[in-house]
């Protein structure tokens, strides 16, 4: 009955003809209907829509006629005939029907293979014999549960959905599901090879019983069967909701725009305070919530019918046995469809016809076959072997033993104990140490600092490694340094250049004169300050000895001088020789030679209290070389006219910004001494300036630029 009632029926829906999405499974639900409760059922020729029905008793009292004009499509229902569509009157009366005749039955599946052949071949020991055979035949049961999904929105829709379990709730497929094999059994074929069940005294079955099972396992099986038909509504919500969106939203279209023409009609004097457009709005607002209301879909699953099938079932219960130790196995024969159900494999959980017993006494397949190298036992995957890290040959959980650093299972040949922390550690994870040769884990040695004589640095375990105090690195090869007796590494020893012998750092110098090393027994002690040198100077006037510490450098010829032997100016710190000392050509003070430099015109050193500025060039001179004008030489011959005329453009000192300004504005003429060139520009409207350049830094070196203006250039050339 099932398969007739299935609005959902894949076969139905390939072979209707009709152009609605919806007609070829209501028409195939409508004559399976018709026909199952006794009605003729003819196709009109003429019109290959409809579709004639004489009803027959009880069908007729039920409709209220004897015979129906059904259609499919609206075209036709508008010529009078019945309309067969979810929602019709004639879809609620037949739905109405089915509410008044659904109930349980209880059917049985009959005996098809009767033979105990395939039984007895059905399973084939590898490594054990069987032993204790037991067979029996009993009943094992599905139920069909029938489901009416109700899809209520703004349009109402119902599906009719079957749910096929078995004794555990596991759900079984049936044809037509996704993923089944071509032989599944269909429900069409369940119930046309059923038939009413009898007690076990009028069928000979063992168990088999007229009365339906405890209602406790029936609520117990429809519960594990909703499950499946909610998660098949779940699904089919969301085409549903996928075609109710655009409806929705084509509503919502229309009502906002009705509103917001209805609220923009309204005028402002006719509505001062706002009350019209907050009415409009709030008509609006109430409107929509009631239509999103109205288009959210509800979900109703209720059970429709259900029927339980008993099919007659043979057991083959033995024990293997390899004759140390045993498992019991049980294998089914379902006569009603031949389907034989072998013992699942322990570690893949298929159905296995070729068992094996392994060392656990689990069931294994041939593909989950392993074997322990060590005690050759058979293994199924789930327990497994493990390769050793070390050989790779594989062993079992109780052959091998867990490596505690790297977490695999090494074979017994190739783990140890580490004698630092306790652990069982396996070879891969432990190195033996360079310099001992204990093999230990890998993290306590340490990388030695210094290069074997093959260019790697060795691993070596705490006791052999010595931290150098020089480098404070870790190192077995170590050397006693001959100066202090500690123990340095190899990278830190040097040796000396004149004993020879091998020294740590601190104990050494290194000459700053040919880079040679010098330990502190050779090393000589410097008569000034006491320290130990390997350098030993020699002042170039007396030949006395001092280290490089101790030693004095000439600022001028860079010579080195004892104490003695030069002189320290206090104003500016410079240091000269005595080779390189000056005095003062007026009287004869000592002078730093380098920050007094010598008059420019008579080239002799002075002091500051023996130098004069010149008021023309305003540069300092000795006393001797400004006159009573208050004038240089240089400057004297430039005022009384002399000098050479020049084209300043070409001089060096056009580089300078300010110079190049006023060049094409004056006449220029130049003089010079021995350290500067002085060019005088005149223009009788504006004045005059002078530019001095200072020869002893570079010819286009401008020391000073000044205006001297009119009334100045007209005294000097009174005065003169």
């Amino acid at each position: 009955m099932k398969s007739k009632l299935d609005s959902e029926s894949a076969s139905s829906a390939a072979a209707a003809t009709a152009t609605s999405a919806q007609a070829p499974t209501l028409r195939q639900f409508a004559l399976d209907f018709f026909t199952f409760f006794g009605s003729s059922v003819t196709q009109e020729q003429d019109r290959p829509g409809v579709v004639f029905v004489d009803l027959g008793e009880p069908l007729a009292d039920h409709f209220g006629a004897n015979a129906l004009h059904l259609c499919f499509e609206h075209a036709d229902a508008a010529r009078g005939y019945e309309l067969m569509a979810r929602g019709s009157r004639l879809y609620d009366l037949m739905m109405s029907y089915l509410d008044q005749r659904s109930a349980a039955t209880l059917l049985k599946l009959p005996r098809r293979d009767a033979s105990n052949e395939q039984l007895m071949k059905a399973v084939r020991p590898r490594n054990a014999s069987i032993l204790n055979l037991h067979m029996r035949e009993t009943i094992s049961r599905l139920y069909a549960f029938n489901w009416r999904l109700t899809y209520r929105s703004d349009e109402k829709y119902e599906e009719i959905y079957t749910v096929l379990v078995d004794d555990d709730g596991v759900r079984v497929p049936i044809q037509g599901d996704a993923g089944t094999r071509p032989d599944t059994p269909s429900l069409d074929e369940l119930f046309a090879d059923s038939e009413a069940s009898l007690d076990e005294e009028r069928t000979g079955v063992p168990g088999a019983d007229a009365a339906l099972p405890p209602m406790a396992q029936l609520v117990r099986m429809a519960q594990a069967a909703r499950k499946y038909a909610v998660y098949h509504a779940d699904t089919q919500s969301a085409v549903h909701e996928a075609e109710i969106l655009p409806r929705l939203y084509r509503t919502l279209n229309r009502i906002t725009s009705y509103y917001g023409l209805q609220i923009e009609e309204v005028y402002d004097s006719h509505d001062r305070d706002g009350e019209k457009r907050l009415s409009l709005q709030q008509d609006m607002e109430r409107k929509i919530a009631e239509e999103v209301d109205n288009h959210r879909l509800r979900v109703a699953v209720d059970l429709f019918s259900y029927a339980v099938f008993q099919m007659p079932v043979a057991v083959a219960e033995m024990t293997l046995s390899d004759g140390v130790r045993e498992a019991n196995i049980q294998v089914t024969h379902n006569r009603y469809s031949g389907v034989i159900e072998r013992p699942r494999c322990h570690a893949c959980g298929q159905e296995t016809a070729n068992v094996s017993l392994d060392k656990h006494g689990h069931i294994t397949c041939d593909e989950c076959i392993q074997q322990c190298a060590t005690c050759l036992e058979v293994i199924c995957r789930a327990c497994g072997v493990q390769p050793c890290p070390v050989c790779g040959k594989q062993s079992c959980d109780e052959c091998g033993e867990m490596c505690w650093a790297c977490g695999e299972r090494a074979c017994p040949e190739h783990i140890d104990t580490c004698p630092v922390c306790g652990d069982r550690v396996c070879h891969a994870c432990m190195t033996e140490c360079s310099h001992c040769g204990v093999r230990q884990c890998r993290s306590h040695l340490v990388s030695d600092a210094v290069l074997n004589s093959e260019g790697v640095y060795e691993l070596v375990c705490e006791a052999c490694a010595v931290r150098c105090p020089g480098c404070h690195q870790y190192s077995a090869h170590v050397e006693v340094c001959n100066a202090s007796g500690q123990r340095f590494c190899q990278n830190c020893l040097v040796t000396c250049s004149d004993c020879g012998g091998r020294v740590g750092p601190g104990f050494y110098q290194t000459s700053a004169v040919d880079g040679s090393v010098h330990c502190v027994h050779c090393m000589r002690t410097c008569p000034d300050c006491g320290r130990l040198t390997p350098d030993m100077l020699h002042c170039e006037k007396c030949g006395a000895e001092y280290c490089p510490s101790c030693a004095l450098v000439c600022d001028i010829c860079g010579n080195h001088c004892c104490e003695g032997a030069y002189e320290r100016f206090s104003a500016c710190g410079h240091l000269v020789c005595a080779e390189h000392e000056s005095h003062c050509a007026a009287g004869g003070e000592l002078v730093c030679p380098i920050c007094s430099p010598s008059c420019g015109v008579c080239e002799l050193p002075h002091c500051d209290v023996h130098s004069a500025r010149c008021r023309h060039c305003e540069q300092v001179y000795c006393a001797n070389c400004v006159g009573a004008s208050g004038r240089c030489p240089t400057c004297e011959r430039l005022v009384s006219g002399g000098g050479e005329v020049v084209e300043i453009t070409s001089e060096p000192c056009i580089a300078d910004i300010e110079v190049a300004a006023m060049a094409r504005h004056y006449r220029w003429r130049r003089a010079g001494n021995a350290r500067y060139l002085i060019y005088e520009g005149n223009n009788r409207i504006t004045g005059g300036v002078i530019v001095v350049v200072d020869t002893a830094q570079g010819a286009d070196n401008v020391v000073a630029v000044r205006r001297t203006g009119l009334l100045e250039y007209v005294r000097g050339r009174l005065v003169k």
